[in-house]
């Protein structure tokens, strides 16, 4: 089934609009201790962009740059590497090195590849930044964790004191600094769960040392509240079937918020952090210390999104989003006299309304071939390695410690690939078993 359905996917790469196609790959360590790499591929096939499994396969000695170069490059399959329009990885000097680094070897043999650092672990980079006094009562946050879990008969008993006051919530969450959404989650049900935590450190004689910081719970519901809309971007930028439009308009509106939250602050008013304004509720003003800190690590934060995301102000994506309300100045000189004829024909315009950007560019490269493919080497680059993350999370659940041996590319490619195997051939191919 798995050699069937890597065989649709490889015609349908060499079949693609304009033979164009776009990777995202990363690097992952196993169970076994193996290092596997996982490659998908992107590509727009009869009138619709695809994302499919490429290949995974181990990394048998180092994982230098050359090593992942030998293992995308050297295929059986006849796939033309200059033709990859763009790639898409983390930023570990094997994969973006600039001397010896799998893309500056990559661009040797495709000249006009697009190399992006993915933009989800961009955004989770630029969220790192806290002043230290905000820091201290994340650490602090942590350490009450790790006080109440680090013992069973701990967790026990703050387990059943929940279950007496009838809380919503009966354990908490340890912090795994990998993991993109860790640090929100951890501190929303520290807050949610901080009564709890009270007087169940009061029992064991800590309150004192955990809840002795100044304005602990003031600071600690703004974390709360700033790591939430943090996590709800990263969510936003997770997922399939993402275009870079998708990434520029997220980013674009965050940035926004920023500096709309500076304002606010500013003047005192912090209603948009919901479990902030709920516990200064009923002081006359904000804490000008407070206040003061929550301004430094809002400008802070902004200027960090500014620092991994250069140029973003500077993107312009309109005759992509909006070919019809663009003007022709926004196109290259080229095809500036193709792109009017687009905008002009009724048809396609109304083609247009109907679906979505991909599909619109996808199905129109019959009849506007040059400000196609313009656009389709747009959009087809991948901005994350979403796929590659969700698929090391199947890469876990298929190469266990009691199978740490298994060969992991077929069951990868059934259990990934949305291709379904030919099943009917598959089995035309088979021995019938003779009877004895």
């Amino acid at each position: 089934m798995s050699r069937d359905i890597k065989d649709q996917v490889i015609s349908e790469i060499k079949a693609a609009q304009f033979g164009l196609l776009a990777l995202q790959l990363d690097e992952s360590t196993d169970v076994s201790s193996c290092s596997q790499l996982l490659v998908f591929v992107r590509y727009v096939n009869a009138g619709e962009f695809k994302e499919e499994f490429l290949f995974c396969s181990p990394l048998e000695t180092t994982t230098r740059g050359e090593d992942i170069t030998r293992k995308v490059t050297h295929n059986e399959e006849g796939l033309s590497w200059e033709n990859v329009w763009g790639v898409c990885t983390d930023e570990a000097p094997a994969m973006l090195g600039s001397k010896s680094g799998f893309a500056a070897r990559l661009k040797e043999v495709a000249f006009g590849v697009t190399v992006t650092h993915c933009m989800i672990h961009c955004q989770a980079l630029a969220s790192r930044t806290l002043p230290k006094e905000l820091h201290a009562i994340l650490n602090t946050a942590i350490k009450i964790v790790n006080y109440v879990k680090s013992m069973p008969v701990n967790s026990r008993l703050f387990k059943e004191l929940c279950k007496v006051l009838d809380s919503k919530h009966q354990v908490l969450l340890f912090y795994t600094k990998v993991r993109w959404l860790s640090k929100g989650n951890v501190l929303s049900r520290v807050f949610e769960l901080r009564e709890e935590l009270k007087i169940y450190l009061d029992m064991q004689g800590k309150e004192s040392i955990f809840f002795s910081a100044p304005v602990f719970e003031p600071r600690l519901a703004y974390l709360v509240d700033v790591f939430d809309q943090l996590n709800k971007l990263n969510l936003k930028l997770q997922g399939k079937d993402k275009t870079v439009i998708h990434f520029v308009d997220s980013l674009h509106a965050f940035i926004a918020k920023i500096q709309n939250w500076v304002r606010k602050i500013n003047a005192g008013n912090s209603a948009m952090f919901e479990n902030f304004c709920e516990v200064v509720e009923g002081e006359k003003e904000l804490d000008p210390c407070l206040q003061n800190e929550i301004i430094n690590h809002l400008q802070n934060l902004g200027q960090e999104f500014s620092r991994y995301f250069p140029g973003l102000e500077s993107i312009d994506l309109s005759f992509i989003a909006d070919p019809f309300n663009t003007e022709p100045d926004s196109v290259p000189d080229p095809d500036q006299d193709e792109y009017l004829e687009m905008k002009f024909d009724s048809g396609v315009e109304c083609l247009q309304k109907d679906i979505s950007v991909q599909e619109f560019w996808a199905q129109i490269s019959a009849s506007y071939r040059r400000i196609d493919k313009r656009a389709l080497k747009t959009l087809l680059p991948s901005s994350s390695t979403y796929l590659c993350e969700s698929g090391f999370s199947v890469l876990l659940q298929i190469k266990t410690k009691p199978r740490n041996h298994l060969e992991v590319e077929d069951d990868m490619r059934c259990a990934l690939s949305t291709v379904l195997p030919r099943f009917d051939e598959v089995v035309d191919k088979k021995q019938v078993h003779p009877s004895h």
